[in-house]
């Protein structure tokens, strides 16, 4: 299929403009704030542990990854500052977390220590904790991926089902991941081949808008959500070997 005719190829331009939904949410008070961290923990609790689980940074605590991850987040969001100093930052939201996972680690290793009667350096240590981030960096990307096409996924079907068109979503998933050929989806569902394209299409390109949205609230520039889209649906594709 070529790219003006796939429906998970965007094809649409986004302003350049960065983190303005949590933005607008750490502007509503405590109520907005607890939307953003709502949000924040539901689309990075997943990726942050299987990181942890993959690398091995939860066993440097002994701690169990996701016990590590909700403490992380109850640790940094109780801070009403934590997510305003990330909008100045100008990272994507994905790194900033990733970062100040590392350094809560240490920070708990720095605690550990000191009940020990060690010591655990300070400037040395940041730099240590930066250069693991970026180490491990294709894991994190990789696991932050599969989260955000999980979240978009349960996103679509759920609008889905609401006008009662679930069969829709079996039809991109049956074509765009099982590879099975529009006709034979036709054969199950009544409809013709062009029928069953159109539908999977339609599916595709709200999965890829609530991808853009995902993407926005990571704090991409629009220039830069085309080529992570793609990306993120090579993922996908992945998933049918």
């Amino acid at each position: 299929m070529s790219a003006t005719s796939d429906p998970l190829t965007p094809s649409r331009s986004f302003p350049e403009t960065q983190t303005v939904w949590i933005a607008d949410r750490l502007s509503e008070g405590e109520a907005g704030l607890m939307l953003a961290n709502g949000y924040v923990m539901e689309s990075y609790v997943r990726p942050l542990s299987i990181y942890c689980s993959k690398i091995g940074l939860a066993r440097m605590v002994r701690i169990d990854a996701d016990d590590l991850v909700h403490g992380f987040f109850a640790n940094r969001l109780s801070n009403s500052e934590y997510l305003k100093s990330w909008l100045t930052s100008g990272l994507r939201l994905r790194q900033w977390l990733r970062n100040g996972l590392h350094f809560y680690v240490h920070e708990l290793r720095r605690q550990n220590a000191t009940q020990l009667g060690l010591h655990i350096g300070g400037q040395a240590l940041s730099e240590e904790v930066l250069s693991e981030g970026a180490a491990h960096d294709h894991e994190f990307e990789r696991a932050w991926a599969l989260a955000a096409l999980d979240l978009a996924m349960k996103e679509t079907k759920e609008e889905l089902e609401t006008r009662n068109r679930r069969d829709e979503w079996e039809m991109f998933w049956s074509h765009h991941v099982e590879g099975v050929p529009h006709a034979k989806i036709g054969e199950r569902f009544q409809l013709s081949a062009a029928q069953v394209a159109q539908r999977a299409f339609a599916v595709g390109a709200q999965l890829r808008d609530a991808l853009c949205g995902i993407l926005r609230k990571d704090g991409a520039l629009g220039s830069e959500i085309d080529v992570e889209v793609r990306s993120m649906m090579e993922v996908l594709n992945e998933l049918r070997s």
